[in-house]
């Protein structure tokens, strides 16, 4: 069993400065040889910046992506967007 998910980290803020993390999550199950094997990654792919005037995205290489993109990947970003 495989599963991938794409998710959002517990914001930080600092000097007025709301930073949310997006990371993907891969799980693996295994059964074989009489046992089980379980393994797993959490990988960062980008962050949302809450400025004061402004909401940004960046992919994790720094490159500026739109929020909606985000959005599209990670629906409960929505959700945590509404709070600020």
């Amino acid at each position: 069993m495989e599963k991938k998910e794409i998710g959002i980290d517990s914001p930080v803020a600092v000097a007025g400065v709301t930073l949310i993390p997006i990371a993907q999550v891969w799980l693996n199950c295994q059964h074989g040889n009489g046992g089980f094997s379980f393994w797993g990654t959490k990988q960062p792919i980008g962050i949302v910046a809450i400025l004061p005037s402004a909401k940004k995205a960046f992919r994790i290489t720094g490159e500026e992506v739109s929020l909606d993109q985000f959005l599209q990947e990670v629906p409960s970003l929505k959700e945590m967007l509404e709070k600020f």
